[in-house]
């Protein structure tokens, strides 16, 4: 048994002039030298993963608000949830956004502003200047590879205070640095501004309009989510949030987050670094497709990751066991591209995964 893998009914002639556009843009051929006579890449794409890529979880191409392609592994269904590791990040990235929407952030905001904790004399005072924004480029300048403890002693319920007294290494906004303790404070930061239950604020402003609702999220001792890491999502649902930013953070008839954060955080601020190499927004990575297209995505470690590529209206999923070889930007750049634009395929619609609500 290769797994589940799911293929929809026609949606009409059009899907196949598209897959031509992409076939071009992507300058790939859609069969493949080894492919048999009346096989395709797509639909050869389910034996392919389950031999050559044993680890991978799902898979998840949509177009056009629909799921075209899914394959998952064995014991596995759309329901199935996975751990996406840093795509958090990317997540928190979108409620600071939908925040600062309703005036409960700014982007120059400072800690100082957020944290009173960061007045203590016993921190540097260049900790108070960390803006908001610094925290979402990965640019705060505390020294991320600082010990645990090193430069305080905090009560067990305040943990997230010891990062407070961590030393600063580089002027704040001055330099990246992939920093998972600067985004769990932004996370503390930003349920201070809301000043209500990070999760309810999820789920009332987020997952609840994105029909989102078979998720896990740890939080610490006091509730606030854990911002760097521990969220889990289903692929489908991780492509329905690749969506909301495909759409600039609109949803069927509702603006979840503003087109105008949605541009800033797709937008390169900064050169990036490890562990991706590629330029950094808010919390999302920037790039560009093998062909030269703008992409951005969110990873995580053990190639969790959603894919976008506006000029295709595509978005790309993946969840693994473990790391695919190459990583999983190769993997979705080299596989997952070039199956998505093989013409001979049916076109389809599995599933949609936006569904108007109500106007009230």
């Amino acid at each position: 048994m290769i797994g589940r893998v799911s293929f929809g009914q026609s949606q009409g002639g059009w899907r196949v002039g598209f897959a031509v556009v992409l076939f071009c843009l992507l300058g790939t051929s859609s069969r493949p030298a080894s492919a048999q006579p009346g096989s395709s890449a797509l639909t050869d794409l389910p034996a392919r993963l389950a031999d050559k890529y044993p680890n991978i979880r799902s898979v998840v191409l949509a177009r056009h608000d629909c799921v075209e392609f899914e394959y998952y592994k064995a014991g596995l269904d759309a329901r199935s949830l996975s751990s996406v590791h840093s795509v958090t990040k990317s997540v928190l990235s979108i409620l600071v956004g939908i925040a600062l929407d309703k005036g409960y952030l700014r982007l120059d905001e400072r800690l100082s502003e957020l944290l009173p904790e960061t007045l203590d004399p016993t921190i540097d005072p260049r900790v108070r200047d960390i803006t908001v924004r610094d925290l979402l480029t990965m640019t705060s300048g505390f020294d991320s590879a600082a010990p645990f403890g090193a430069r305080a002693v905090v009560p067990p319920r305040e943990m997230w205070q010891w990062t407070l007294a961590r030393p600063i290494q580089h002027k704040p906004g001055s330099q990246f640095d992939y920093d998972d303790d600067s985004v769990n404070l932004l996370s503390v930061a930003l349920a201070r501004a809301i000043r209500q239950d990070s999760r309810s604020f999820a789920e009332q402003n987020l997952f609840g309009p994105l029909e989102i609702e078979n998720f896990d999220w740890k939080a610490d001792s006091r509730g606030h989510l854990i911002g760097a890491t521990t969220l889990s999502l289903s692929a489908r649902d991780m492509t329905k949030l690749g969506l909301l930013y495909l759409r600039r953070g609109r949803w069927g008839h509702e603006q979840i987050v503003s087109g105008e954060y949605v541009a800033d955080s797709i937008s390169k601020h900064n050169d990036g670094g490890a562990p991706v190499k590629t330029a950094y927004g808010y919390l999302w990575w920037v790039t560009h497709t093998g062909a030269g297209l703008d992409a951005f995505f969110a990873a995580g470690k053990g190639s969790q990751i959603i894919y976008v590529v506006p000029r295709l209206d595509l978005v790309v999923t993946v969840t693994s066991l473990s790391s695919v070889p190459g990583g999983s930007v190769r993997f979705v750049n080299d596989v997952l591209l070039p199956a998505a634009s093989d013409a001979s395929t049916p076109p389809t619609c599995i599933a949609r995964l936006v569904r108007e609500r109500p106007l009230h």
